[in-house]
């Protein structure tokens, strides 16, 4: 098995500094989709959306997926290393408040090799106890725009999320 740095050297990754962990575009739907088609929720943006976009996107020990969400839905593939436990919380409408998922490649211990996620969940990953690293990928619909991506904040997750208090700590920064 590769390195975690070998994998992001060969797939020219670069350091995601809000989120942590490292990413790599990987395509953007050359179709657009106009301005006021979709709902309300997704603000104008300069000549449309395009429809996806995707990503790799990889952590490892030393990092981890802060928690986060867009407007959009999201489709995360899980494709080598070891497993990653994510904290979803799901937005109000939900019949869950939050999940736990196990995520890797390992089906007959119980993880999964894909996930979809609704807009507007917030979510975090980080490696399982004993794992390296993790490479996976993120397909956006409708595509990544800055405008839809929110960091978030600690004290407001926890009030909000108050079950799972301690694994919102640790996927926060400061």
């Amino acid at each position: 098995m590769l390195t975690a740095q070998q994998v992001i050297d060969w797939l020219k990754m670069e350091s995601n500094p809000n989120e942590g962990g490292y990413y790599a575009t990987t395509g953007t739907s050359p179709l657009n989709i106009p301005n006021g088609v979709l709902p309300p929720v997704f603000p104008p943006v300069d000549g449309g959306r395009p429809v996806y976009s995707s990503i790799y996107y990889l952590i490892d020990q030393a990092s981890f997926s802060a928690m986060h969400k867009v407007t959009g839905d999201m489709i995360y593939n899980f494709y080598t290393g070891d497993p990653v436990q994510m904290l979803l919380l799901y937005p109000e409408g939900y019949s869950n408040r939050y999940e736990i998922f196990n995520f890797g490649n390992n089906i007959a211990s119980g993880f999964l090799p894909m996930k979809v996620i609704p807009g507007g969940t917030w979510l975090g990953s980080r490696m399982i106890t004993s794992g390296t690293y993790a490479l996976m990928g993120v397909t956006l619909a409708p595509g990544f725009e800055p405008v839809d991506y929110f960091i978030g904040k600690r004290a407001q997750l926890v009030a909000a999320y108050p079950e799972v208090a301690e694994m919102i700590t640790a996927l926060t920064r400061g």
